[in-house]
Formats: C-alpha cells, sequence, structure tokens
C-alpha cells in the first residue's frame, strides 16, 4: 500500500492528537471522571550538591550548601529535623529556590572539622508529601573527612520501650558538667525505634549521653529533662564510605530490617531526681494532722517544734525515700486553728551545698465546705454524726489477698487497737464455720496502715469473713469505728491462669513485678533477695510482661540515675522466652511454668554497658 503526502500528514495528525489525550485532561471521557494517573510514592532523589557531598576545604565563613531535586521539595519542622553535627549555638538556616534546598550557617565553622548536615524526615516531595528519610551531607573543612560511624539504641529504663526524638551527644573530653555546659563533639537523634547513628566521627573514645532535649539547645539542663549515658568511653568500630551500600542498613524505614540493625551501645533514659533541698510544701489536711513535702529525697532534721505543743504529744514519720514527712498531734487539748512551726534541717544554698536552715512555718486548717443550699437538718444531723466516727479501710480483693494480705488503713494514728478483738472464720462449702488463726503486723513505712494474714493458707472453695467490733479502734481524735465486717472468697473461675516463676542464682534484691504488655500497669510485685519461686494466680486470658529490677540499695522502689556523680540507673529488663519475645500470651486453663537464671539474665542483657 502506497501513502501519499496528505495521508501521512493525516496519520501523524491522528498520533499525535492520541498522545495528547492519553496525556491531558483535555480529552477526558465527559461520561466519567478522569482517573489523573497512577499516585506517586517515590521520595525526592538527590540530583546535585554544591559544594559536593564528601568536599574537603570548605571555607569557614559564609558558607552555603546547594542541594537539588528532581522535583519540588518542601521542608517540614527544619527547627526540629534538621541539624548540623556537631552543632552550633545557632542552627541552620534553610530556604527553598525551585527545587534547590539552600542551607546557610549563622556561625564560622570550625577548623579541621568533619560536619553531617542531618535532615531526618524534613525533605518532602511538594505534592504527596513522600519523605526522603534520613538525608546526610557530609563535608569537612579540613583536608579529610573523618569516617568513623556509632549506632545504639535507646529506651525509657522503666518500661524498656524505644524513645524516639532523643537527642544522642558525644564529647571526646568531658568532666561532671560537661553535659550540661558544654556543646557536644557530634550529635543524632533517634528514629521511631529508638535507633541513632552518628557518624563522621574521628578515631578516638567518646563520653555518650542521650537526652530529651526540650528546648533544642543540645545541653542537658538539669532535672527538668529525662537523661542516659554510657559508664565507659566508647570508641567508633564501624569504617564507612558514604558510597558503599552497606551504609543503607542504618537508615532502613522497614521494621524488621531496623531490629536487626547493628548497635554498638544501649542506652536508657532516666528522670534524675534533684539534689536541691529545701522545704517544697506544707499542709494541714486535719486538725491533728499535717505534713511536710522536701524537694529532694533523704531529708535530714536536727529538731521540730510546735508553739504551746510538748514534744511527747507529737507523732511524726518519714515515708520510705524521706522526701515527706508527716505528723499528729495527740492528746488534749485539742490544736489551734493556726499551728507555728520550727524546723531546723539541711537546706541547700545557692552552691547547691546542705546546710543548716531554720525555717519558720504557719500550717492553719483549710477552710470549711459550705452547706449546699436546700440540705434537710435530717440529712445534716447524719452527716455529722459519721464525721464523728473513725474512718478506715478495708482492702481485701480475692485475686491479691494472698499475697498481700487484708490490709486495714486508717486515716489517722490509733490511740486503741484491739485487733486481737477480731472476728476471723471460714465456712466450707459443706457449711462448717471455724475460727481462723490469723498475725497482725504494722507497715514499717506507714504506721496507719496494718496487715492481717492466716497463719494457714487460703484455700479455695472457702468462705471467709473478718468481722470488726464496734469501738474495736480508737484513733487520736478520740473516733472509734461502728462495727463492720468484710467477706473474701477466692476466685473460682475454671478458666482462670497463672504463672510460675522459678527464681535462681539470686545474688542481690530484685523486684519482680507482673505487668500488662503495654508495661503501664503492675498487676503483683515481689521484693527477693534469694532463690524462690513466685506464683502469680487468677490470671485472666491476656497479655502480660515480667519486669525485673536490680535493687541495689535495698530500698524496695526503682531509682533513676545521676549524671553529676555519673551513677546510673538500677538495672531493669524484662523476661523473655525462648523465642526472645517478651510478652506473655496467656490463654486459659493455662499454667505457665518458667525457670529464670537471675544472674545470667542480667549480665546478658546489660554486657555492653
Amino acid at each position: 500500500m502506497k501513502f501519499n503526502k496528505n495521508t501521512i500528514y493525516q496519520l501523524l495528525t491522528v498520533i499525535l492528537l492520541a498522545v495528547y489525550c492519553l496525556n491531558t485532561t483535555s480529552c477526558a471521557n465527559t461520561q466519567g471522571a478522569p482517573t489523573g494517573g497512577l499516585k506517586d510514592t517515590l521520595p525526592p532523589v538527590v540530583l546535585s550538591a554544591v559544594p559536593p557531598a564528601g568536599s574537603t576545604n570548605i571555607p569557614l565563613e559564609k558558607t552555603k550548601i546547594e542541594i537539588t531535586f528532581n522535583e519540588f521539595i518542601e521542608v517540614k519542622e527544619a527547627f526540629k529535623n534538621v541539624f548540623l553535627s556537631p552543632p552550633q549555638s545557632k542552627a541552620p538556616k534553610t530556604k527553598i529556590k525551585g527545587k534547590t534546598l539552600v542551607v546557610s550557617f549563622e556561625e564560622p565553622l570550625d577548623s579541621n572539622t568533619s560536619y553531617s548536615l542531618i535532615f531526618g524526615d524534613a525533605i518532602r516531595d511538594f505534592n504527596e508529601g513522600n519523605i526522603l528519610y534520613n538525608y546526610v551531607y557530609s563535608f569537612s573543612t579540613g583536608n579529610t573527612l573523618d569516617s568513623m560511624i556509632l549506632s545504639g539504641s535507646v529506651m525509657d529504663y522503666q518500661k524498656l520501650q524505644p524513645q524516639e526524638g532523643i537527642t544522642v551527644l558525644l564529647y571526646k573530653d568531658a568532666t561532671d558538667s560537661t553535659v550540661v555546659n558544654e556543646l557536644p563533639d557530634a550529635i543524632a537523634k533517634t528514629d521511631k525505634w529508638g535507633y541513632f547513628t552518628v557518624r563522621n566521627l574521628k578515631d578516638v573514645p567518646y563520653h555518650v549521653f542521650a537526652i530529651k532535649d526540650e528546648n533544642n539547645n543540645n545541653r542537658y539542663d538539669l532535672g527538668i529533662e529525662d537523661v542516659g549515658f554510657v559508664s565507659k568511653t566508647i570508641v567508633p568500630k564501624v569504617l564507612y564510605n558514604d558510597s558503599l551500600p552497606q551504609i543503607s542498613t542504618y537508615d532502613m524505614t522497614d521494621t524488621l530490617a531496623c531490629l536487626a540493625r547493628p548497635c554498638e551501645v544501649h542506652i536508657y533514659t532516666f528522670r534524675e531526681k534533684s539534689n536541691i533541698q529545701y522545704i517544697k510544701e506544707s499542709e494541714r489536711p486535719t486538725v491533728r494532722g499535717a505534713y511536710l513535702k522536701f524537694n529532694a529525697e533523704n531529708a535530714v532534721i536536727d529538731s521540730f517544734s510546735i508553739r504551746g505543743i510538748r514534744r511527747d504529744r507529737l507523732i511524726t514519720q518519714f515515708n520510705r525515700v524521706k522526701d515527706s514527712l508527716n505528723f499528729w498531734i495527740k492528746g488534749n487539748p485539742e490544736p489551734q486553728d493556726t499551728l507555728n512551726l520550727g524546723i531546723k534541717y539541711l537546706k541547700s544554698d545557692s552552691t547547691g551545698k546542705l546546710v543548716p536552715q531554720v525555717e519558720k512555718l504557719r500550717l492553719t486548717l483549710p477552710r470549711a465546705k459550705q452547706q449546699p443550699k436546700g440540705k434537710s437538718r435530717v440529712a445534716t444531723r447524719q452527716t455529722n454524726q459519721r464525721e464523728d466516727l473513725l474512718k478506715f479501710n478495708i482492702d481485701a480483693s480475692p485475686e491479691k489477698v494472698e499475697q498481700y494480705g487484708i490490709v486495714f488503713t486508717f486515716n489517722e494514728p490509733l490511740e486503741k487497737a484491739l485487733f486481737d478483738s477480731l472476728r476471723f472464720t471460714l465456712t466450707t462449702p459443706r457449711k462448717i464455720t471455724s475460727n481462723v488463726e490469723y498475725t497482725v503486723e504494722q507497715d514499717s513505712f506507714n504506721i496507719n496502715k496494718y496487715i492481717v494474714r492466716p497463719k494457714e493458707q487460703f484455700k479455695v472453695g472457702n468462705d471467709y469473713e473478718i468481722v470488726v467490733p464496734h469501738a474495736n479502734f480508737k484513733d487520736i481524735n478520740g473516733f472509734t469505728n461502728d462495727s463492720t465486717n468484710v467477706k473474701i472468697t477466692l476466685p473460682t473461675d475454671d478458666n482462670l491462669s497463672s504463672i510460675q516463676m522459678i527464681l535462681q542464682n539470686v545474688d542481690n534484691k530484685y523486684i519482680i513485678e507482673l505487668i500488662s504488655e503495654n508495661r503501664a500497669t503492675v498487676f503483683r510485685d515481689y521484693t527477693i533477695s534469694k532463690d524462690t519461686s513466685l506464683l502469680f494466680p487468677y490470671l485472666k486470658e491476656g497479655k502480660y510482661s515480667i519486669r525485673l529490677t536490680q535493687d541495689l540499695n535495698n530500698n524496695g522502689v526503682l531509682d533513676p540515675g545521676n549524671v553529676i556523680y555519673r551513677r546510673e540507673a538500677e538495672k531493669v529488663t524484662l523476661f523473655t522466652l525462648p523465642d526472645g519475645n517478651s510478652v506473655i500470651e496467656l490463654g486459659q486453663k493455662t499454667d505457665l511454668e518458667q525457670t529464670l537464671d537471675i544472674k545470667e539474665i542480667f549480665n546478658s542483657k546489660h554486657k555492653d554497658e
């Protein structure tokens, strides 16, 4: 078939029209909406940089870096996501010109220094917001570009969960206050999995810290920011070249791949307890009771007195960590509306040194609540009667009573406590009732708390009851109790499960806690100091974890560390199953038994710290 010139022109016209229609919406079918083509899911691509990445002998002043991409971009929250390592007092400025990102520095650069300009997840394409994750531009003001790299992870010391957005600080030299007063020699920030990578390091030892930098000043603000540190210096071990593909292993977005990334250090962050001592709060909630709250633990009181009140009328007690002092006034006459208190204690001066200090405080009663309008006289009279009664609470929850006993908690100290007069009975399934022998102990850190325990173990199927006779207790106000009773029946649901932990090689005091999967709720806790077996009974179907804390100072609580004194937080870890999972999925009617070598667990989990 032969074509003349006109025919060829006609065919070309049709072809060009077809191409035009495929690439525009002007020829769209009016019977349906246009599809718009495939959605852009690709992040921006770096086409070039001026000066090129990896350049050396960069000028110290008036330096600008221009990075050109294959499409229009935006920079998201540059103040938070774009940073220079090592940092300057003023953050770098960013400006977009077309498809080019221009970065300028507000201060002169240091000589003979390798820098990393880190963009985190700031760079995104303009239309779809696709993120160019963890882009890093490196350069040097000297003849060479330092190429060592350090990776690690940051976790909360208590919940053991990854910490995102934590600033990691590296110092070649560090004293007690360096992290507070000086800018670091290198920085990085953790990703959402808690991982970090510090680049362009020298082959020298570094002191490593991690802070939740609330004000972005790259320094630790004592007492108001979370902090963590590695007790020994760390030498970067991995030599890299930006052109090599293995560097991508440090910047993955796939969860499993990230979890498999190399980690030279593990850091656990905590909130330091204040060492600055003073009376932070004072209050008088009742006529005979008041308390003082100190800013720091381990308060030291030389003398304590109340005008017009003999010392033998005062009952005082510190809490477990000695940052709160409770006191009550017993005997007659009733205390005045205003208590004039004098206290001599060790208070921090302007330098932080503890020196003797005498303070005078006035403690007044809180204002009485106004009577609601329309309240009847009968109701008022009944309220007054109830206010004359001794108030106390009995905690005998079936799930906890075996471990914690039956707990009596009174509002104020007792003047008379006839615990021997309690009527404690059990009733068998055959309705045979008998008395239960029991012991009573007063809590060593709360004089208003008493624990009643049967001498024989509670038995499933029996019904237990404690009856408290009228006027069995009398507090320092002269108030006595009304008669009351509490019944206890252990859970009998056949679908309930249990976990038994056999603990071996216990070489210290440890706190063992059964906690929720998200680590926010504590269901049961034990304190142990020797090999033993622990039972967590009456558990519903669900997911649990077991947290183990090394209680080095034997105070029964988890203590954070101290940066100035280089004291690490007490070590915490989670029990893990053979497959490495720290979450125990407990089904119905399941009795799980596990043996734990405590010494081995802590040595293996913290061997690199």
